[in-house]
This record gives structure tokens, sequence and C-alpha cells, in this order.
């Protein structure tokens, strides 16, 4: 026990230094068109970057976990040698057009400025949890070539709006509460996969009780059967929302099983 103390305080004051270092850096805020907000962090100069993500925090479409969901991660993929956005979308109540104009502007401004903070611009992915998910797959199954990321990476994301799969706050933040099975289908992006949609990494919980893990099975189970590049782990404990946490189980295997996915893109 005294051991895991230890290590658990050595591993906490490793995490305090680096994001000292990282606020240290020079973040970027940028207003996107429609009034979002984008807070940037660019790869180390001395690196040969991977590429961009943005990140799409969760919060049901109702708020915003832009700490647990967002800033916490910045250091992890700095030292991978991404440029790292905190993509702070508005909430849609019940407009479900605000969110994806929000992704879609941040995923063409991290092309735009793609040669000034040193990456590829055809490197730009995202990375959703929870309703982020749903965003980040949004924008994956897009047809449009330009707002459509190169790469996705979804933890316990939302992904269909079907009343019998869907997370209900998040679907009647997004379409309202009494909306057309057309409008539901339009949004429940396991049904829009195509040959176009780029790779994704999909991290899940079997006992998440918040969202059913059934919405990242399908998703996974459209791009397999769409012939796409795949990747799921569905760890057996956990529930919803583990985010960056030490106190989640796998936390150190999932680190090191998504820092090997992103080396191979």
């Amino acid at each position: 026990m005294k051991k895991i103390v230890i290590y658990t305080a050595v591993i906490l004051i490793l995490i305090i230094i680096t994001g000292v270092v990282v606020v240290g850096k020079s973040i970027v805020h940028v207003q996107l068109p429609h009034g979002a907000m984008l807070h940037i962090l660019p790869g180390p100069k001395n690196y040969l970057s991977r590429g961009a993500v943005i990140l799409c925090p969760g919060g049901g479409y109702r708020y915003l976990e832009k700490w647990n969901e967002g800033y916490w991660w910045f250091p992890f993929f700095y030292r991978q040698g991404f440029t790292v956005a905190l993509l702070e979308y508005r909430m849609p109540n019940h407009d479900h057009q605000i969110p994806i104009t929000d992704g879609a502007e941040a995923v063409q401004l991290m092309r735009a400025h793609a040669t000034e903070w040193g990456y590829s611009r055809n490197r730009v992915g995202v990375m959703g949890f929870s309703a982020g998910g749903h965003l980040a797959s949004t924008l994956m199954v897009s047809d449009r070539d330009s707002i459509r990321p190169d790469f996705g990476i979804l933890f316990y994301p939302v992904i269909s709006m079907k009343k019998e799969l869907t997370h209900q706050g998040t679907h009647d933040q997004l379409l309202g509460e009494d909306v057309s099975e057309a409008l539901e289908n339009q949004y429940s992006n396991e049904l829009h996969i195509s040959d176009h949609t780029p790779p994704v990494y999909i991290a899940v919980s079997s006992d998440d009780q918040k969202v059913n893990p059934q919405n990242a099975i399908s998703f996974y189970d459209g791009m397999r059967v769409k012939g796409r590049p795949a990747t799921l782990h569905v760890y057996p404990t956990g529930g919803h929302g583990w985010v960056y946490q030490l106190s989640f189980p796998y936390h150190n295997q999932m680190l090191d099983e998504l820092s090997k996915w992103l080396k191979n893109r």
C-alpha cells in the first residue's frame, strides 16, 4: 500500500511539473468566426510534429468539461510531438447546426495554420469525449473534405441519436425532445460511415452506466463493415468519464495503447 501511495505521489508531481511547463508555453487563443474559442498549444519546435489534434470535451451539450477532457490532455499530446487545441464550442440549445459549425471552423483553422505551427495540413485529427465524441464523429462522417478530420479518437462517445441507443440528455440538448426520426437518423453517426471516414481509435468501459457502450461498438462495427481502419479498446471497468484520472484502473495501459496508435498515424 505504501509503495502505491509513493508511486501515485511521484506521478502527480510529474504531472504538475509538466503542467507548469505547458502553462509557461505560448498558448494561442483564437476566436472562430461564429464565436467559439480555440485554445492552441503549438507542438515542440525541435520535434518533427506528428500532426495536430483538436479536443472536443463532453458535458452533454449543456456545458464543457474543459479541464478534465481538455487542458489535462495538453501535456500528453505535447510530449507526443503534437500541436494540441481545445475547442470551446458553443452549446446548441436545440440548434443542431451550432456544434458542427464550430467544429468545422476549428478543423479549417488548424489546416490553415499548419505551416506556421509546424505540422502537415493532412494530419489534423479530432478527439471527442462523451457528447464531444458525438461532435467529433459528426465531423468524421461529413461528406465535406474541407471539414472532415484526418483521424479520430473517441472516448466513451455518444454516437447515435436513436432513442434506443442515445444518451437522452445529449439528444435533447442537441435536437430537442420531440423531433422527427429523420432528424435523429441524420445525427446518428453510425449510419453515415463511408469510404472516406478517417481512421479511428475508440476506448470505452463495458460498465459505463451513463452512455451505452453500444454507441462506441456500433461505430466500430460500421467502420469494419466499410473496411475502414478502426481500433476498439473495451476496458472491463471504469464507468463513464474516466478521462485522465489516475484512479482509472487502466490509466497507464490506456495511455500506452493510445501512444502506440498515434505513432502509426
